[in-house]
Parts: C-alpha cells; structure tokens; sequence
C-alpha cells in the first residue's frame, strides 16, 4: 500500500510569499460533456488566483503525461470526471510525484462518483473555490502490484448492501374454481 497526498486541491489560501503558481488541465471529455461549467470553474480560479495560472486544455488523453513532465513545481488542478482524476493520480504515482503536492479536483462530466466520495463538491463554481480556499487532507491511495490504484472509500469487509434484492417476479393468488359450475 502506498499513501499519497491526493488532496483534492482543496488547501488554503498561502501568503503572496509562497510559490502559489497554479497549472489548470482542462479534460476534453469534461470540456465536450459541459462546456459552460469547464468556462466557468477556469474564470473562478484564473479570477481567485494569487500568482500566475497556466491553463491547459488538453488534446486528449495521451497529452496528460507531456503536460505533467512540464509542470515545474505549480500545483496541479484538474478539471473533468473521475477517469482525468485517476489518469494525473496514476501519473503521479508512478513518477514518484504524489505526495509532493496537493492535487485539485474540479469535477466535471458524467462520472463524479469518486470526487463525490472524497467529500469534493460537484458544483464547478463551489469547488472552485473550494480549491483556492479550502484545506490541504492527506488520503490513502491504495496500490496492488500490477500498478492499479484505488481511490476513494474502501471497507474491510465491504459495506452491506440491501437485504435481499426483489426479482422480477412476483407472487400472485390464482382464483380458485368452484366445483360445481365449469365457468369462471
């Protein structure tokens, strides 16, 4: 298991002292499914930033590692579904990088099931400023060895689910004949 320091960029605001430089990647998934929101969350963190902002809109997945390896030191926000979230997490960890510095999360898209589970907001202005003003949390990122990674709630044993599932069946009195007559 390796713990890393996935914090959803949800840190607080540092003094103009501090190196504060920030690199927005921008998903083309989230920027296909809801453009607006995408619009929106980069004015709220180009607008709340204290130093320089570089926005990166990506061509598509396979551009995320070059981005990455041209980073130099800003603080990483990403912008998109679970899937850009696990993509820069698996970067990271493989390059050694994750627990350096927190890593921001605005969700956008049709899967925010993790982001939702890391307590992220899903509205694209409330977790933008939710990453420029927010605090910095530590989660555990579990690895197996083939380099899969697991984020999120994991339960030992596994959360229960409902008792019992319903089938499609269902059961239903038949009417009963009376003896005497052949008719129903």
């Amino acid at each position: 298991m390796a713990t890393g320091a996935l914090a959803q960029r949800a840190y607080g605001r540092r003094s103009r002292e501090a190196n504060s430089q920030v690199l927005i990647v921008i998903d083309p998934t989230a920027r296909r499914v809801d453009g607006e929101s995408v619009r929106i969350a980069r004015d709220v963190l180009c607008a709340g930033a204290s130093d320089e902002v570089r926005v990166c809109v990506l061509d598509g997945p396979e551009a995320l590692p070059r981005v990455l390896a041209r980073r130099k030191g800003r603080q990483l926000v990403i912008v998109g579904d679970d899937r850009a979230l696990l993509r820069a997490v698996r970067l990271l960890h493989r390059e050694g990088d994750l627990a350096a510095r927190p890593l921001g999360l605005v969700p956008v898209g049709n899967s925010v099931a993790v982001a939702r589970a890391l307590g992220v907001p899903t509205d694209a202005v409330t977790a933008s400023r939710a990453v420029l003003t927010g605090h910095s949390r530590r989660l555990d990122v579990l690895s197996d060895d083939a380099g899969g990674l697991v984020l999120g709630g994991l339960g030992i044993p596994a959360p229960a689910g409902p008792a019992r599932a319903k089938g499609w069946w269902r059961a239903v009195p038949i009417p009963r004949q009376s003896r005497g007559e052949g008719r129903f």
